[in-house]
């Protein structure tokens, strides 16, 4: 009877195993992304990164923007407390921008940004 409870036990230790380490990964959240920016003016954003309730510092987040021609851009966002992180982007051109926040070797976050003429 014990020959059979083992494997059932190690499936049951490795499911809550998973199921722990995919529930501990850090939540990103950016906040003061306006939608719409005058062309030329420089867009601002924040970047705050938690896990449990608790800000992370020593992260190096990366917008990777892509405009109307398909040209990539990649902007680093600098540090401005204890899990909070800034990017400004002036983006050259009127069109639709789309970008993507890489944190951690994966995607945190995407939203689109509209350059309007000045």
């Amino acid at each position: 009877m014990r020959l059979r409870a083992i494997p059932l036990l190690v499936v049951v230790v490795a499911v809550i195993a998973a199921l722990g380490a995919w529930t501990d990964r850090p939540h990103v959240k950016v906040d003061d992304a306006p939608p719409v920016v005058n062309q030329s003016q420089p867009w601002n954003a924040m970047v705050e990164i938690s896990r449990r309730g608790r800000r992370l510092d020593g992260f190096r987040p990366v917008f990777e923007v892509i405009g109307p021609s398909g040209r990539k851009l990649h902007v680093r966002a600098h540090a401005v407390g204890v899990g909070k992180y800034r990017v400004s982007v002036v983006f050259p051109k009127s069109g639709f921008y789309s970008y993507k926040l890489v944190v951690a070797d994966r995607v945190a976050a995407r939203g689109t940004v509209y350059a309007v003429p000045r």
